[in-house]
């Protein structure tokens, strides 16, 4: 079925919700009176400490990719690392610039069924990296709150209930994916109960449309996961990348505090605080929790960056962990779409287009 919205207005209504949260920050940053201070700070950044925050996204993202791949590999299909890396950067771009990021699986799986990998494979492969990365997330996440509760509690304050939730989520959608491991029918019985309730209520639009899409994805999802029940050490090392990807991504806020000549805080504190940040914001379902993301951070991390500071934190920080996939993800996706005979023009203008075709295709396929 498709969406009553047409695709242009999809994308305007998209770079609306990555703007405006952009363009609030810098109204504050430029109405600031600290701003020349600020910009003191950036202009005198140690270049070692950029080049260290570069290095940890790229980090992310090669740990990202290898998860991807090992998973493809240990199945019996062999990726370079470039195509892997394209893989995983295509998938960053599209994820940031969709609501939800509801489409860089789609992406994907398209590429990948390019590269003769079966769409249920690559469905597997990409949710199995996703759940890895959601139970370390999950699993830090413990670690740190009890190690270091009393620091969490001083410096989100009144918002502390924001982490909370977050946390809660996160721990019960990673609860339920393992139950899933166990128990397809026990899941797939339990989402069709919760949008049967939601349709009921009318906060969700075509349940039964839904329901089909649910039941595809559960049985895709239980796939992937039955193969670990008879391998467990590749489940070990699926955990070691996702573990490594998550610290690789929250060691950016310590690269950018250093970075701006501040000191005065270890390395962990400020790791346990993202880490925080990051479960209390990252499933708002604006493009790459657009605006959910920058106020959390402001309150997260206000005991931590000085007043005058904080802008250029969040602007840096934002840069390196969400701006940079889509810079690099347009680039990357506007050389491909040239190599395959397209104008610039046309490759630039239909990744769009392209993105509309994929999750109308991949609805019509379930």
């Amino acid at each position: 079925m498709g969406s009553m919205i047409k695709p242009r207005t999809k994308r305007l209504i998209n770079l609306a919700c990555i703007l405006i949260p952009l363009t609030i920050v810098l109204v504050m940053g430029i109405t600031d009176k600290s701003l020349p201070e600020a910009s003191q700070a950036v202009r005198s950044m140690n270049a070692k400490w950029v080049v260290f925050a570069l290095g940890c996204y790229f980090g992310y993202l090669v740990m990202d990719s290898l998860a991807i791949g090992f998973y493809l590999f240990r199945q019996g299909y062999r990726l370079g690392i470039r195509d892997l890396l394209f893989i995983s950067l295509i998938g960053q771009y599209y994820s940031n610039i969709t609501p939800g990021a509801s489409g860089g699986q789609p992406m994907q799986i398209y590429y990948l069924s390019k590269k003769k990998v079966p769409a249920a494979l690559a469905t597997s492969a990409i949710a199995v990296r996703f759940f890895c990365f959601q139970v370390m997330l999950s699993v830090i996440g413990t670690v740190v709150w009890i190690r270091y509760g009393g620091f969490i509690a001083e410096h989100t304050g009144s918002a502390r209930w924001v982490f909370i939730v977050g946390y809660v989520y996160n721990t019960v959608m990673v609860c339920a994916v393992a139950v899933l491991a166990l128990s397809k029918n026990i899941l797939q019985r339990l989402m069709n109960l919760g949008i049967r309730i939601g349709g009921k209520f009318k906060w969700i639009r075509h349940p039964e449309e839904l329901e089909r899409r649910a039941e595809h994805y559960v049985t895709t999802f239980h796939e992937g996961l039955t193969y670990f029940r008879s391998h467990p050490m590749d489940m070990a090392v699926q955990l070691l990348f996702g573990g490594t990807q998550l610290m690789f991504l929250m060691s950016v806020i310590a690269m950018i505090y250093y970075g701006l000549g501040l000191s005065g805080y270890r390395y962990e504190h400020l790791v346990t605080m993202n880490i925080c940040e990051f479960l209390a914001a990252a499933y708002a379902p604006m493009p790459g929790a657009s605006g959910a993301q920058e106020g959390v951070f402001g309150i997260f991390f206000a005991k931590i960056f000085p007043e005058s500071m904080i802008f250029v934190a969040i602007l840096l920080w934002r840069f390196f962990t969400y701006y940079i996939s889509i810079v690099l993800g347009l680039v990357v996706n506007t050389v491909h779409g040239v190599r395959e005979g397209n104008s610039l023009r046309e490759a630039a203008k239909s990744s769009g287009e392209m993105l509309n075709q994929v999750m109308e295709d991949q609805k019509n396929k379930q």
